[in-house]
């Protein structure tokens, strides 16, 4: 195994297709590319290829299996194809706006934090949050559809309030925090 890299959209797109990610996965992925993009423009100091490689790779578990565990499945197809480890960090925290350690256990999923800790990690969850599809939607249609699905006391519906207001945060200061 030669050393990790971060691909390039360009690569990115070879990738999904090499393992037979749907072609509505993949218009979703550029979708979610082109919103953590615009975030990118309005704060400096971030690592815009890894969060185009993170925004264009995170779904590709879907090639495999559509529940949550796309995620976990998604990483290690990265990994097998020699993906950084920051873009797999991505992937892996990107469902839903996280998830704790103790969630993990109570789904199935491997132990661990699914919560995003980095920018990196935060733009690309909430830009996948603020993707319907194919589309570009608005917080509160995003808000909407969650507080439908959880409830409106649901840590998802917090945790959406809570990366809004990080990545409001960033976008004022023009710089991580």
């Amino acid at each position: 195994m030669t050393d990790s890299y971060i691909p390039s959209k360009d690569q990115c797109l070879e990738i999904l297709k090499k393992h037979n990610t749907p072609l509505q996965v993949i218009q979703h992925c550029l979708c979610v590319t082109k919103i953590a993009e615009e975030f990118c423009q309005r704060i400096s100091d971030i690592d815009i290829q890894l969060i185009i490689a993170g925004s264009m790779l995170h779904d590709i578990g879907r090639s495999v299996n559509h529940s949550i565990f796309h995620a976990v499945k998604g990483a290690a197809i990265l990994e097998y194809e020699g993906v950084d480890p920051r873009v797999l960090s991505i992937v892996l925290k990107h469902i839903g706006t996280g998830i704790t350690e103790e969630e993990a256990n109570e789904l199935g999923l491997p132990s661990q934090n699914y919560l995003p800790q980095t920018a990196e990690e935060l733009i690309v969850s909430y830009s996948d949050n603020l993707a319907c599809g194919m589309r570009k939607c608005t917080f509160k249609e995003t808000l909407e559809s969650f507080i439908k699905k959880f409830g409106s006391e649901s840590h998802v519906v917090k945790g959406f309030y809570k990366q809004r207001e990080l990545i409001e945060k960033m976008i004022s200061l023009g710089k991580k925090i």
